[in-house]
């Protein structure tokens, strides 16, 4: 299996922004929540699915925290499954 580059995952909930990234939370110049960490090809299939979810609608830290946490565990499942094979 090929290694595929985690970074972290941040959601600034009054700016409705999403930020994957390496930089230190210190470095950070304005307030975002840390959620995780996730491929390049999680992250854009998290950010397809808060859209098709939530279009043009807020999405609260709890939300986008459940949201990504749901996604966290699927992905993780389909790697076991590639995994056994």
């Amino acid at each position: 299996m090929s290694y595929k580059e985690f970074k972290k995952v941040y959601w600034n909930e009054v700016d409705q922004r999403i930020w994957r990234t390496d930089t230190t939370f210190e470095k950070i110049p304005i307030v975002y929540n840390y959620v995780g960490t996730m491929t390049e090809t999680e992250y854009e299939l998290l950010i397809e699915i808060l859209f098709e979810l939530f279009d043009d609608n807020k999405i609260t830290l709890q939300q986008f925290e459940n949201i990504f946490g749901d996604l966290r565990c699927f992905c993780d499942r389909i790697k076991n499954l590639t995994d056994d094979i």
